[in-house]
């Protein structure tokens, strides 16, 4: 009996809590751990051609009575003639408001980029002439392409672009700023966006376009031909592209 009851005495004096015990913590009880990683910022820009050049030899040029919303044919033109030859356009003398050509040549950049990207087109007027006279002149355009092209990971697509072969679009205007977030069916192909080389000084940007950003961008130019009433020149102008990141 005895020894039940000492046991009985020992469990309960275990089951009492020590007086005055405490927890006592050296340095923080929580905390963080911080996981770090810097990617570097890359961006790749390749110009491929940047050279537009009107030719009379195969691939032929192109040819349209409007700049715009008609799709433009195969040269020669309608009058036999090709965008180099004195006489192209001479309908310009029937009233017919001369003929307009398109380079079968274009200018290609290719970029790529993991961080925001933006490009800026500044243009330098119509082409003029560089041996006769200056004051020579041809109203000259431009139209820009993204073919193939991604923008924030997703795919440029829904839109005709036909020297392309892949989806795409072609950018249009919106008060001097690229519109290139939806590529506006409205100016898909053949109606795409003719910009005006003239003014000098005008300049087009696309804004910022969100990595994942890669493909490839495509100039084509245009020009207003009115036959002989056009000077014998050499004639050049040119458009400053440039890419920006923050």
């Amino acid at each position: 009996m005895l020894r039940i009851l000492i046991a009985m005495m020992t469990v309960a004096a275990l089951a009492v809590p020590a007086m005055g015990y405490e927890v006592i913590w050296a340095g923080d009880q929580y905390g963080d751990i911080d996981i770090d990683l810097q990617i570097d910022c890359y961006i790749q820009i390749d110009r491929q051609d940047s050279n537009i050049a009107f030719t009379d030899l195969t691939p032929f040029d192109w040819w349209s009575t409007q700049l715009t919303g008609l799709a433009y044919a195969r040269c020669a033109d309608d009058d036999n003639q090709h965008p180099m030859y004195a006489w192209a356009g001479d309908q310009w003398y029937a009233g017919a408001g001369g003929r307009f050509y398109e380079s079968d040549d274009g200018a290609v950049i290719y970029v790529r980029s993991n961080n925001d990207l933006s490009m800026t087109v500044h243009t330098n007027g119509d082409l003029w002439g560089q041996i006769n006279d200056p004051l020579n002149k041809i109203p000259t355009w431009f139209t820009v392409a993204l073919c193939p092209f991604v923008i924030n990971d997703a795919t440029v697509s829904g839109h005709t672009v036909p020297f392309c072969g892949h989806p795409g679009c072609y950018l249009s205007d919106l008060d001097g700023d690229f519109v290139f977030e939806m590529c506006d069916g409205g100016y898909d192909f053949p109606n795409q966006w003719a910009f005006p080389c003239e003014p000098a000084s005008q300049t087009y940007t696309t804004g910022t376009m969100a990595p994942s950003v890669y493909g490839t961008i495509k100039f084509l130019a245009r020009i207003e031909r009115h036959g002989m009433a056009d000077a014998g020149d050499l004639y050049h102008t040119h458009l400053d592209v440039d890419f920006a990141t923050p």
